[in-house]
């Protein structure tokens, strides 16, 4: 992953290559970056709601929306006289949606059976939804164990 060292034939330590999924990891790598796309995706947008919603420092908040505001992740929505009114995610920040989705079914799996889960539905079919990735290819459901690394385009 982005943060592994390699070490090269003479063991001395070489700094990780990078590729679309070390950028990917990089651009969400804290505690708080997921919560704060959730917190925007569930409604907030004013920087109290987020900060309610996401329960971090507020020094360390405000770090933050100002590192997903430069990935473009998120954007400031400003009042006409440049103040912030609050914050909004963009496409790439909608994006992310999909990857917190299949975390949610992982929480869903793993979490403590005492903590609450909560159930998106899908608006075209009214029914709940349940993140499944699948191959592109096959249209099969990808299970543990079924994917290798193509060695050609490793950059690992």
């Amino acid at each position: 992953m982005s943060n592994q060292t390699n070490r090269s034939t003479d063991g001395l330590k070489s700094k990780p290559s990078r590729d679309t999924l070390a950028v990917a990891l990089d651009a969400v790598n804290d505690r708080w970056s997921l919560h704060i796309v959730r917190a925007l995706a569930f409604g907030a947008s004013r920087y109290t709601e987020i900060l309610r919603a996401v329960g971090a420092p507020r020094d360390v908040l405000a770090a933050r929306l100002r590192k997903l505001a430069e990935t473009g992740i998120l954007r400031a929505r400003s009042t006409e006289d440049g103040k912030v009114a609050g914050y909004e995610l963009t496409q790439k920040g909608r994006d992310l949606g999909q990857v917190i989705l299949v975390l949610k079914r992982w929480g869903d799996t793993y979490s403590d059976a005492d903590v609450p889960t909560v159930d998106f539905i899908h608006d075209v079919c009214g029914e709940v939804f349940v993140a499944e990735v699948r191959c592109q290819a096959c249209g099969r459901p990808l299970r543990s164990g079924e994917l290798s690394v193509d060695q050609e385009s490793a950059g690992c």
